[in-house]
């Protein structure tokens, strides 16, 4: 089975960006130049288009996984994905939407929470929410509504 072949199962199967396209061939014991006229093809043939895996990746890690945009631009960046392609692939995700997720995850971490302690369980939140990927000013801007609301 030719390497082209195998590139082009490779990203039929699931969106994939440049490096890990490169990656791939690398680990097939593919020379450089293969990779380059690969890859070549590959773009051509449609098989791979960075843009259209950025934005893929940062509307199904938001909507399925719950990450924020923290998270997902490092893992983007992790993937060698140029910044204006990650800034466009998160500028798509809906603002409301987001805040909504904030929110949701917020309210769902408060139930989890197993201390009483309100400085405790506000602690956690702000953590699991931080290590989600969600910006700081964003989760206080929301758990502030959230307190105003609930007067």
């Amino acid at each position: 089975m030719d390497l082209l072949f195998k590139a082009e199962r490779f990203c039929a199967y699931q969106e994939r960006s440049r490096f890990e396209v490169e990656k791939k061939l690398r680990e097939l014991k593919a020379k450089p130049d293969e990779i380059s006229k690969i890859i070549s093809s590959l773009t051509e043939d449609g098989y791979l288009h960075d843009e259209r895996y950025a934005k893929l990746f940062a509307s199904g890690k938001f909507r399925i996984k719950k990450w924020g945009k923290n998270k997902i631009r490092a893992e983007l960046r992790m993937k060698k994905i140029s910044g204006d392609l990650i800034q466009n692939a998160l500028d798509a995700i809906d603002d409301e939407e987001y805040l909504k997720t904030i929110q949701h995850l917020i309210k769902r971490k408060a139930r989890e929470a197993k201390t009483q302690d309100p400085k405790d369980k506000l602690r956690k939140i702000v953590m699991f929410l931080l290590s989600r990927g969600f910006e700081s000013e964003l989760i206080w801007k929301v758990l502030k509504k959230d307190a105003e609301q609930s007067r």
